[in-house]
Order: C-alpha cells, then structure tokens, then sequence
C-alpha cells in the first residue's frame, strides 16, 4: 500500500474533489480519505505532477518525507481520540495526542498548523461535525445518544456547536436530509 499525504484536506468536499481528480487522470484503485490517498502502487512521475498541479490548483497539496508522516499520525491521534467519545471527557485532546505520539503538544500544533493550514482544534472540531452529521444523516440514535458517541457532555453542548457550525440545529439538519431522501427515494 502507497499513501500519499494531502495538505489541506479538512472536509468531505476536499474528498470529493480529489476523487474526481483521480478519475479523470485515471488513476485507479485509489482511497480517499481526510488528508490522504491509499494507492496499490505509486503513482509514475508524470502522473504525480499533473496530480499534483491540479490538486494545487484545489488549494491542495501533496506532502512528502518525516513532517507528512507527522501529520498522519497527528490526524489519526485525532481520529482515535474521537473514536473514544465521551470516554474522551476525562482528558485534554492536546493531553491525549502529546501522550500518543510522545511529543510536546506546542510543536506538534505548530507543526499541523503549518502543514494544514488550520489548528488540531478546528480539524477535530471539522471531524466531530462531520461525525455528528452523518449520524444524523444514517441512523435513528437520539440526540443523546449522538452526544455520547461524540464526546459532548451534553445534548445543549451539542446542539449549540451544531448550530455554530452548520446553521441550524441538529433536528432541523436531520429533518432536511429525510424529506431530501424521500424527494430521491
């Protein structure tokens, strides 16, 4: 398996696009994912480039050598710390991914910041919106019960950075993807 980083990746649409980019450069057999692509092999050198300027003109950018490693490791620190919802609450993000990668947490954000173009804070916050949403989206899991699956102390919590990030509140998210689904349906 070949992974190639990809800096400022920070939501589902970033995925979107790289994945329209592969399929019109036609390189196959490629996932995507927040910040990367798995390839079976490497992509040959002149296909990299042309990757690699369209993926600029995105206001993308592929990652190469030690500090792209880094911020993998950072992104999945961030992923298992969500994974862990609200067994999460006893411990600080920054505490928990200092610990896991045995860094001190100030170069570990400077270094995701200059990388990514945003804090660690905002991306596991992008994360968690994205979690919440699709949980919204594909299950029937109570407000509650989506809270506790995401690490917030409460459904008020929730709801009011829900709202913060998306512009309305959770039910009315979820009211609007089910009458979408049945206009489709």
């Amino acid at each position: 398996m070949y992974v190639q980083l990809i800096k400022h990746m920070v939501c589902g649409r970033c995925v979107l696009m790289v994945e329209q980019t592969l399929e019109t450069l036609e390189i196959r057999d490629a996932e995507v994912s927040l910040g990367k692509i798995e390839l079976q092999e490497p992509i040959q050198p002149q296909l990299a480039d042309q990757l690699q300027s369209v993926l600029a003109s995105l206001g993308l950018e592929m990652m190469q050598g030690r500090s792209a490693r880094l911020i993998e490791h950072i992104k999945e620190a961030v992923a298992e710390f969500l994974h862990l919802g609200i067994d999460a609450q006893g411990q600080k993000l920054s505490t928990f991914i200092s610990r896991r990668l045995g860094y001190e947490f100030g170069h570990l954000s400077e270094q995701f910041a200059r990388a990514e173009g945003t804090t660690v804070e905002h991306y596991f916050l992008d994360l968690r919106m994205q979690k919440v949403q699709e949980l919204l989206r594909s299950t029937n899991l109570t407000l509650n019960d989506i809270a506790f699956e995401t690490g917030f102390s409460s459904v008020h919590h929730l709801a009011a950075q829900f709202k913060k990030f998306t512009g309305r509140t959770p039910g009315k998210y979820r009211e609007t993807v089910q009458q979408h689904q049945v206009l489709i349906g």
